[in-house]
């Protein structure tokens, strides 16, 4: 019996593994059951997904009753829980673990048994973990070191050709000065602002457009969007607005800070230790960075600190609590009696399952978000409350200003990220969305993500179609827009959360819940609130122009958000919930 781990950068069919014979390929990615056929077809064996073994929920519950069991023993002396602040970079390793558990009982215990060579297609963890549960040996392609050396090499040749130089520059800073202690010593220092203002902390483009989007409601208060990252501040600017940098407050290294924190994490991972969970834990190598998380975010912090003691801050606005670098500023207010407002930047936050509320409120956007964040996600209702921004920039056009549905509109996402390869997606999905534009004298729109890259997406699209179907074929980045969404025919979307922009403004939207890549439930979600219409299969995307006629479409404002009053914002970022007040609707 040979069985070939894939790992999710590789397919069968290219590689030195697509000349051997197998018996079984279990993919370590995720990719479709559409892919699963293909790929058993083409190599003559038995194909097996980890995706099919997923037990979503269930397992996000293990997870959540797993990293408890480390809470309140790495304290600092803010009275920090870094345990807290850093196990949700965890969650992805865990709950893989669990999903490799589970296939290991159908391909070892079931029908297929492992008792032969194991092979991977390249050197993972996943490949390791799924060596260590079945105690087996493994067999490695390309683990000899000419392969080695060119492999990375080959690397920073792709990050080039994917990324521009300011987001490359970024993800040095991000390796390799997360802590800013370097960009501290060349960054000047503001002169503190001269009235009170309420902090934004920010690491990425769309965290600070929303929070912008609020700060517009309020015109008279002062906001202090202080950035983390370059992708921070790209954005409309405000006129209430003013943009820093956290490396302007850096510079303390609280070495004495840092011992004592990593002595309490060396007896915490002594005690962790006897849980299978943490053993395999620590087969992926995430536990080796936490001491360096643990030294750049308590500098991290300080500088924070430094920021909140030099500047008059009267509340903080939070639009990403799941990162460690832009929660540690609503905790240090919070102990600072300081008002604090959470939100996030999309639809949903699956993290609120696993994650506590640090803020005095949660502001949910939408109805649907206000019974994800309580049905599912368990949080007191009292403390959320419903309260959109002023999103302007994705409201509908006028009827007259509107391009009169001429596209086919694909939300593209970072499908690698969430270890899918992205030529298998776009393939299975813009094959048949080509077809049906083509077949209705309609064009393609491919809208990316701002995790996405323009060059490489388009490289894509030009290895992957013919020229005839490219000419159809428009990428676009940047910010949605109303004028993006007139020209839209209809939206399709794996689950993004502009199908909530598609539902506001009256567009249709199908979602290809067969590719699903969250285990946090957004789809049933939508689905429950009627966003948008799920797909089974890629098939179905040739249906779609006979279920436009049949649906109910949206209209444009049925769905509209609550605005969250003026008054009743400004109330809330300066008061918070301080008056011992719970809140159902901030209108």
């Amino acid at each position: 019996m040979r069985v070939l781990l894939l790992h999710p950068e590789d397919v069968p069919s290219l590689g030195p593994w697509s000349k051997q014979s197998w018996d079984v390929i279990l993919d370590l990615g995720r990719s479709s059951q559409f892919s699963e056929k293909q790929w058993s077809a083409q190599q003559g064996c038995t194909v097996l997904r980890t995706e099919a073994f997923r037990d979503d929920f269930s397992n996000i519950r293990r997870v959540r009753d797993f990293l408890s069991a480390g809470l309140g023993r790495v304290i600092d002396e803010e009275g920090l829980d870094w345990w807290q602040l850093i196990y949700l970079r965890a969650v992805p390793e865990l709950l893989t673990i669990l999903t490799l558990q589970r296939a290991i009982q159908h391909v070892v215990v079931g029908r297929i048994k492992v008792d032969g060579e194991l092979w991977c297609t390249r050197e993972s963890w996943q490949a390791n973990v799924f060596a260590a549960l079945c105690d087996r040996s493994l067999h490695c392609f390309g683990s000899d070191r000419r392969s080695r050396a060119i492999a990375q090499l080959k690397r920073p040749a792709d990050l080039f050709r994917r990324l521009s130089w300011p987001q490359i520059k970024q993800i040095i800073f991000d390796k390799y000065d997360a802590g800013y202690q370097w960009r501290s010593r060349f960054a000047s220092r503001p002169k503190p602002s001269s009235e009170p203002v309420v902090l934004i902390p920010s690491a990425y483009e769309n965290v600070s457009r929303m929070a912008v989007d609020y700060a517009r409601l309020i015109p008279e208060q002062r906001f202090l969007l202080i950035a983390t990252r370059w992708s921070g501040k790209q954005f409309l600017p405000a006129a209430n607005v003013e943009v820093r940098d956290l490396a302007a407050y850096g510079g303390e290294y609280p070495r004495a800070e840092i011992a004592s924190v990593l002595e309490r994490w060396r007896r915490l991972k002594k005690d962790l230790g006897s849980a299978p969970e943490f053993r395999m834990l620590q087969r992926t190598g995430i536990l080796e960075s936490i001491p360096a998380w643990f030294s750049d975010g308590l500098c991290a912090r300080n500088a924070w600190r430094e920021a909140i003691e030099r500047e008059p801050v009267s509340g903080v606005l939070c639009g990403d609590d799941s990162n460690m670098y832009t929660r540690l500023p609503v905790l240090l207010a919070a102990k600072r009696k300081i008002s604090t407002v959470d939100f996030h930047h999309g639809a949903l936050d699956g993290h609120c399952m696993i994650k506590d509320q640090p803020s005095d409120v949660y502001f949910a956007k939408s109805e649907m978000e206000h019974d994800y964040l309580v049905r599912v996600c368990g949080r007191a209702a009292d403390r959320i409350a419903i309260a959109a921004p002023a999103r302007h920039s994705v409201r509908s056009l006028p009827h007259d200003e509107r391009d009169h549905a001429s596209a086919v509109i694909l939300f593209s996402e970072p499908y690698e990220t969430g270890e899918m390869r992205g030529e298998e997606v776009y393939r299975e999905i813009l094959s048949p969305l080509i077809r049906v534009a083509r077949d209705n004298g309609r064009r393609v729109i491919v809208k990316l993500h701002p995790f996405e890259s323009k060059a490489q997406r388009e490289r894509m699209i030009r290895h992957l179609f013919p020229a005839e179907d490219r000419k159809r074929i428009t990428v676009l980045d940047g910010p949605l827009n109303a004028k993006i969404l007139s020209q839209a025919w209809f939206g399709i979307t794996v689950e993004s959360s502009t199908a909530m922009n598609c539902w506001e403004n009256g567009t249709p939207c199908f979602l290809c819940g067969w590719l699903a890549l969250s285990p946090y439930g957004y789809l049933q979600q939508y689905a429950r609130f009627g966003i948008g219409e799920e797909l089974q299969s890629a098939e179905q995307i040739a249906q779609i122009p006979q279920r436009l006629l049949n649906m109910k479409r949206p209209h444009a404002g049925e769905a509209e958000s609550t605005i969250i009053d003026p008054a009743s914002l400004k109330r809330l970022l300066t008061c918070g919930m301080r008056d011992g007040h719970g809140v159902r609707s901030a209108s």
